[in-house]
């Protein structure tokens, strides 16, 4: 029996999101067959829409970034690691549209980290070519990201779905509101828990997401100046490095740049990810969580990086559409919650509380 939620997420992820038109050729790709339901609908709604699929499903070793194949990533060799799909590549250039589910598979548990970097910066021309097109990247409710955000499946689902079936015009109305209030901001600061962190972002553009990217979505994110961001942060949360979970995570930057790294769990995991290029030590974006339906912490960075009264700052590649300059093969959204319950904090716009515990100030 088709879950009616299912029709309406896909009839969302064409027709919204990526605002499919008649003749575009979309990539619709998933890394789990539990995701088949959403997966058919979207393929669907393609069909339907005069489009044409080019579906992936569960095993993709080229892709790259997203959705890293575990057995290719385990067995493959060294000069397979190394090994760049032009054919693959190819079918991404011919794309208008990128649609990809995820699953929430354990990924590269397991896999050494170190393997991890290499294959990212080989595969690094897929993720900049797939930026190119208008793209959309969700989650299903499946049985394993349940049991990682600690829910039974049938209240995880309640969840997914409430957190992506919103209205989506009242967001962008509540985005605009803070937009405009950080109207011509030179610097950002976040205060908190053994958070102490300056952001340069004069000249660069404060970017609004309801739903266009990501689902569910709900943030707003600049691309900090990339020789500016001054002063440490103690993050809130773990990181998921494609598997590898990294807990305990403290970073100091000095002009622009990570210059000192911790982490309580899986210190290796994050130096393999902050050693993968130059521009894996400098910040890609500085963004606001907004997404009142997302109120807990999941271990799934696409709900997490939204969780209301959070910000995710984040080591890594750079969106050229806030301004953005740095290049990375990485973009690693990790966040700091700002609410009581999680020790409280401020930001504040060139020295003015914007924020206090979560809560805006202005709103």
């Amino acid at each position: 029996m088709v879950d009616l939620r299912d029709v309406e997420l896909a009839d969302i992820l064409v027709n919204y999101s990526v605002k499919m038109r008649p003749g575009d050729k979309v990539c619709l790709l998933t890394d789990s067959v539990v995701t088949r339901p959403l997966f058919l609908e979207v393929y669907k709604r393609i069909i339907m829409g005069g489009g044409y699929p080019y579906p992936h499903m569960e095993l993709d070793p080229h892709i790259g970034f997203e959705g890293m194949d575990p057995i290719w990533m385990k067995y493959a060799s060294d000069r397979q690691l190394k090994y760049f799909s032009r054919t693959r590549f190819n079918e991404m250039k011919a794309m208008n549209a990128y649609i990809r589910i995820g699953g929430g598979t354990e990924e590269l548990t397991g896999v050494d980290p170190e393997r991890i970097p290499l294959r990212r910066r080989v595969t690094r021309p897929m993720l900049t070519e797939r930026l190119t097109k208008r793209w959309v990247a969700t989650r299903y409710p499946t049985p394993n990201l349940a049991k990682t955000a600690g829910m039974k499946l049938k209240e995880f689902e309640d969840f997914f779905y409430g957190a992506c079936l919103i209205d989506w015009d009242k967001q962008k109305q509540k985005q605009m509101t803070i937009k405009e209030r950080l109207k011509g901001a030179k610097v950002i600061q976040i205060l908190g828990a053994e958070t102490d962190l300056k952001i340069g972002v004069a000249g660069r553009k404060l970017t609004l997401c309801y739903g266009k990217k990501n689902m569910p979505d709900g943030e707003l994110y600049y691309a900090p100046l990339e020789t500016f961001t001054n002063g440490y942060i103690k993050y809130t949360y773990p990181y998921n490095y494609n598997g590898q979970k990294i807990d305990g995570i403290f970073l100091r930057f000095k002009h622009g740049k990570v210059i000192y790294h911790n982490a309580v769990k899986n210190q290796k995991a994050l130096t393999a990810l902050l050693n993968t290029d130059p521009g894996s030590r400098v910040l890609g974006e500085a963004a606001f969580g907004t997404n009142e339906g997302i109120t807990k912490f999941t271990g799934e960075t696409l709900f997490d990086e939204k969780i209301n009264g959070t910000v995710h700052i984040t080591p890594g590649n750079a969106y050229p559409d806030s301004g953005g300059k740095n290049k990375s093969a990485n973009h690693a959204d990790i966040v700091k919650d700002l609410r009581p319950e999680f020790g409280g904090g401020e930001i504040l716009v060139d020295g003015e509380v914007i924020q206090k515990n979560g809560k805006w100030t202005f709103i």
